[in-house]
């Protein structure tokens, strides 16, 4: 047996073997092929973009440099035509006495020639030729007065053109001297405004959370958010002396500006501190009658508004201890016990808040048309009117002022009054960076300084109390949590009423906060029933009632004495004094209702101490800023 013997002996078996080596043999040929061409491709294609970028860089170039030929060569025929009319009228004037001389040079000649010929000269020869030269001189004068002429009437209608040129310029020059003049007396009467504005824009005074706060006058909104503690009330101004004026000079001023509840006359706007949309009139000073510094109060004026606005604190800490009694009881000056009346959970403090809300509407509905007269209609006009952004912002202020009511209410049942005010009081820590954001108030050393001690006095005031209580169940975390909460809306709340008080008057825009937190407390009590949210059974209904009553007497009283008191004392120095809001409530509680949830530890006596000091430290840097405008704004 051969080597051959093992291979198949049919011959369509080698032939399929021998096709199939072949098409393996065609396919990597041609795959091989492919991959070259494709290698080559792939290298023309990124030779042939190489060269793209490589040829529109160079026509950029081009371009480029095409454009600036162009400039160069437009600027260089402007020059040589300016420069070719300059010589033309140099080459006439150099002609016309070349011409002239030229002439004389050749009458001269030929004078002389004529007077020199040999021969005899008759006396008509000579006549004749006398007469020709001077036809000849009489030719000679009219083309020259041509030329003259037509050079001097060249001269005129360049001379012409320039004094048009001079004259357009002179006009140009007269209206940006009475531009120039306009825009300084403009900035000048802002910046008279912007002096003296601040000495009669209104102090708020602190806000114990329990209370509506009402927006202060905002005539420079900034520097309110830091340098003011939250008012449950709008802050009147103090009154000055209106100025007489025509009704040309002086317009009366309009529902929509910032005065007090007495208004004065010519006062400046208050879009001259900040930009802002369109917005009610506004009376603004005139130069013929600038606007006077505000009145300095006496000393018995100051005295009584002192008394006022300590009323107005007083009222402000009495309001949140009775809401520490509705909601935990305890023993009222260690010797009467009183009962809880139910615990202040989130519907049992919407019905609280609701309740209180039933006996301050009313009640606010006459106050305000007391203290401004037109309140109605600028409520009517706000709601008429097509621009809704200063409702909104109306409304959205309100709408966080009811959050933070209904979590200070809680934070007072869990915590006690004076932990949950303090922690309330943390409000700057988020008004000074939104300042700095919207309205561009870049915080100060002071503001930064006084961030850091309020942040110490907020943790010195609710952590002992927390790492101490907790495994006593004296003390929930969620009533820190909700007071920090109600400081942060309250914050939102202080933010949103900037803005719509760049519009608004205080008393309007109160009104209708007051009603939008009665609104969404009827809303959500009533919405509340249909899912299963109810209030619980309070322990004596009549104790309620009484409570709630109490509650809203408290917030009109508070009004009012703020109200008179700034009116009296001066805006800044109410704020100094409400500011002492947290150590006012944290001591009426324990003196009130001593017991685990009103007596502090001395660490938190200091943590009271620092916050109430921050507060009070941007209300002095406030009053020293005014008192410096005030300085800089009296002519003397």
């Amino acid at each position: 047996m051969g080597p051959n013997d093992h291979l198949p002996n049919d011959p369509s078996l080698l032939s399929a073997a021998a096709a199939n080596e072949a098409m393996r043999g065609l396919s990597q040929d041609l795959e091989a092929l492919r991959q070259k061409i494709s290698a080559q491709l792939a290298d023309d294609i990124t030779y042939l973009q190489t060269r793209k970028q490589r040829l529109m860089a160079d026509i950029e170039t081009l371009e480029d440099d095409f454009s600036q030929l162009k400039a160069e060569y437009q600027a260089l025929r402007a020059s040589q035509g300016q420069l070719l009319s300059e010589q033309q009228m140099a080459q006439q004037q150099v002609w016309a006495k070349r011409l002239a001389q030229a002439l004389a040079t050749h009458l001269q000649a030929r004078l002389t020639e004529s007077l020199l010929a040999p021969g005899v000269v008759t006396g008509g020869d000579t006549l004749t030729s006398f007469t020709e030269a001077s036809e000849r001189l009489s030719a000679l004068d009219q083309s020259l007065h041509s030329a003259l002429k037509a050079i001097q009437q060249d001269l005129q209608g360049y001379q012409s053109s320039l004094s048009q040129q001079v004259s357009r310029m002179h006009s140009m020059e007269q209206q940006g001297e009475a531009i120039l003049e306009a825009l300084v007396t403009r900035l000048s009467q802002q910046l008279q405004g912007q002096m003296v504005q601040p000495q009669r824009m209104p102090s708020r005074s602190p806000a114990e959370g329990a209370l509506l706060p009402s927006p202060r006058t905002p005539e420079l909104p900034t520097p309110g958010l830091w340098g003011r503690p939250p008012s449950p009330w709008p802050q009147p101004q103090r009154p000055t002396s209106p100025l007489p004026a025509s009704p040309r000079n002086s317009p009366v001023a309009p529902q929509g500006s910032r005065s007090g509840p007495s208004p004065t006359a010519g006062a400046p706007p208050a879009g001259a501190a900040l930009p802002s949309p369109p917005r009610l009139p506004q009376a603004s000073p005139t130069p013929g009658h600038p606007t006077p510094p505000a009145a300095v109060p006496s000393r018995s004026q100051t005295q009584a508004g002192l008394i006022l606005v300590i009323l107005s604190t007083l009222a402000l800490s009495i309001h949140n201890v009775l809401v520490g009694l509705i909601g935990f009881g305890g023993q009222v000056f260690g010797q009467i016990p009183v009962a809880a009346i139910f615990p202040l959970s989130l519907p049992n403090s919407l019905l609280l808040l609701w309740l209180r809300m039933v006996v301050v509407v009313p009640l606010m509905v006459v106050v305000a048309q007391r203290l401004r007269p037109t309140v109605g209609q600028e409520i009517g006009q706000v709601l008429s009117q097509a621009d809704r952004r200063p409702l909104m912002q109306v409304v959205a202020s309100g709408s966080f002022l009811f959050l933070s009511q209904v979590l200070i209410y809680k934070a007072i049942s869990e915590i006690g009054p004076g932990v949950a005010v303090t922690l309330l009081f943390m409000y700057p820590l988020i008004t000074v960076p939104l300042a700095w954001a919207l309205f561009g108030d870049r915080p100060t050393p002071l503001r930064l300084v006084v961030m850091v001690a309020i942040t110490m006095g907020i943790v010195f005031t609710a952590l002992p109390r927390i790492s101490s209580d907790l495994s006593t169940s004296l003390v929930s975390p969620w009533g820190v949590g909700a007071a920090l909460l109600s400081s942060v809306a309250f914050a939102l709340y202080l933010v949103a009423m900037q803005l719509s008080f760049r519009r608004l008057h205080p008393v309007p825009v109160s009104l209708m906060q007051f009603s939008t937190v009665f609104v969404l407390t009827s809303v959500i009590l009533i919405g509340g029933s249909f899912v299963g949210i109810q209030p619980s059974q309070p322990a004596s209904a009549a104790g309620l009632y009484v409570g709630g009553l109490m509650l809203g007497f408290l917030t009109l009283l508070g009004y009012l004495f703020n109200n008179y008191g700034v009116k009296l004392m001066g805006a800044a120095q109410a704020s100094i004094v409400a500011a002492s809001g947290p150590v006012v409530t944290a001591v009426l509680a324990y003196v009130v209702l001593p017991g685990e949830k009103s007596s502090l530890q001395f660490i938190q006596w200091m943590g009271v101490v620092l916050v109430t000091l921050g507060v009070v430290s941007l209300s002095l840097e406030r009053l020293i800023t005014l008192q410096r405008a005030a300085r800089r704004s009296d002519p003397a």
